[in-house]
């Protein structure tokens, strides 16, 4: 379970602070699709990387089954959780395979070899993303989307309870982009995996989460889909003149 406590995102600089998110304050269960959503600028990936330990709060807490994020070593955070930001630092000449396999990295002490359990979980990622043709390809020559595929399949086999990502379907067209949120379900579901994403993809975001926070500018909530439209948070996301929310169909339109 993840428990979040009166928890202010923001940054800090020379004795003066700008929060980013204020006070947010609930709890996600295991084994939940949760969807971070909001406006641009909104603060969803500040959330991420406070959430795992990259960013300290200005004030709050973030808790992993009751241990917090912040007071836990990197090797012991690297075992608990795992994330997937927007900002890639890889090399070129990677393999797929080998950046798959420094998911593994908190096992073997980051130093040491890799045993039979970790070659079977790179494998079981491989075949579970359906990107076997990825494996002996060097990342310099995939596309966008299959880098993508590629830095899932390491936050898989890094095989925490916890997995964070952010915009995990950009670059995607809309076929690998299903197939990218079946693979996401399917390891919440068999797996018990609890999985927060960012996404601008508002529309799908409601169709497929179990729990939605939305951040706006002045307050946040969380629920359920149906609960957060049936608060009519919804239409608040963005200009009514612009883009309106219709909730019998439970999606956004332009309107035009």
């Amino acid at each position: 379970m993840i428990k979040i406590h009166k928890l202010t995102t923001g940054y800090s600089s020379k004795g003066t602070s700008k929060e980013v998110t204020r006070a947010l304050d609930f709890s996600i269960e295991s084994g939940t699709l949760v969807g971070v959503l909001g406006s641009n600028g909104i603060g969803k990936s500040t959330l991420l990387k406070t959430i795992a330990g990259f960013e300290k709060p200005l004030s709050g807490i973030v808790q992993i089954d009751e241990k917090l994020v912040h007071g836990m070593s990197p090797m012991d955070r690297a075992q608990c959780l795992s994330i997937v930001l927007t900002e890639r630092k890889l090399s070129g000449d990677l393999l797929g395979i080998e950046v798959i396999r420094l998911g593994r990295q908190p096992y073997t002490n980051w130093m040491g070899s890799q045993s039979q359990e970790d070659d079977q979980r790179v494998t079981e990622v491989l075949t579970q993303l359906n990107i076997e043709q990825l494996a002996e390809q060097t990342i310099r020559t995939m596309s966008d989307g299959e880098i993508q595929k590629i830095l899932l399949g390491r936050a898989l086999a890094q095989d925490t309870a916890v997995i964070l990502l952010d915009e995990p379907s950009s670059h995607l067209d809309l076929c690998n982009k299903a197939l990218l949120f079946q693979q996401i379900k399917q390891a919440v579901k068999e797996n018990q995996k609890t999985i927060l994403f960012t996404s601008h993809d508002l529309n799908t975001a409601i169709q497929i989460c179990d729990k939605i926070l939305l951040l706006l500018e002045d307050r946040w909530a969380y629920g359920t889909p149906d609960e957060l439209i049936k608060k009519g948070v919804f239409q608040s996301v963005f200009p009514k003149e612009t883009v309106g929310f219709d909730p019998l169909q439970k999606q956004f339109r332009i309107c035009i």
